[in-house]
């Protein structure tokens, strides 16, 4: 069964307590010819003042992380390692997480 993926995106807003929305642009465009933007909730368990969290909407992010079942977004992606660039700070920051 498939439990690791790794996603490449941009942070979005974020969604409850340890979590914020990945966006990540299709490679494939739809029938319409239109490239879609699936939008993933990836759930951090860092403090709320971790990069994750603070970094502006639109960092660019590259995680590695586990698929787990949340009860209410259904799929999710549990963040163990990631890196995040803002064009803001212009910061590079690695996050390995141990749990």
């Amino acid at each position: 069964m498939l439990s690791s993926v790794y996603i490449s995106g941009r942070l979005s807003e974020a969604v409850g307590e340890n979590a914020r929305i990945v966006e990540v642009d299709s490679p494939i465009p739809s029938t319409e010819g239109k490239f879609l933007v699936h939008r993933i909730p990836v759930i951090c368990h860092m403090t709320r003042k971790s990069f994750f969290f603070v970094a502006p909407n639109g960092s660019l992010i590259v995680l590695k992380g586990r698929l787990e079942s949340h009860p209410e977004w259904g799929l999710v992606v549990i963040d163990e390692i990631d890196e995040i660039y803002s064009t803001r700070s212009e910061v590079v920051k690695t996050v390995t997480q141990s749990e």
